[in-house]
């Protein structure tokens, strides 16, 4: 039972520090999530979000390697939100 405090007691500020960091990329308008070390980028209502959401992945994917903020690649359902997400402010 120890052991699985402990493990919780880490776990937490891991899944925080995470949280944090998607954040850190918000931007007005976007839904943001980094998974696996890259930035999932989603106009937010959309309907590749909810398919994100649902099932971890959309069907279709557009990557920009290293193009994302910190030379993160961003990943989106489509190409143009992706540059809609660059170039918000």
């Amino acid at each position: 039972m120890k052991t699985l405090f402990k493990t919780l007691a880490l776990a937490l500020p891991v899944a925080l520090s995470l949280a944090a960091c998607a954040s850190s990329y918000s931007k007005p308008g976007f839904y943001t999530e980094v998974k696996d070390g890259r930035l999932w980028v989603f106009e937010e209502g959309s309907k590749g979000l909810a398919e994100f959401k649902k099932s971890g992945e959309p069907a279709k994917q557009y990557t920009k390697v290293g193009a994302g903020p910190e030379g993160m690649t961003i990943k989106s359902d489509d190409a143009k939100t992706i540059d809609k997400y660059m170039a918000a402010k």
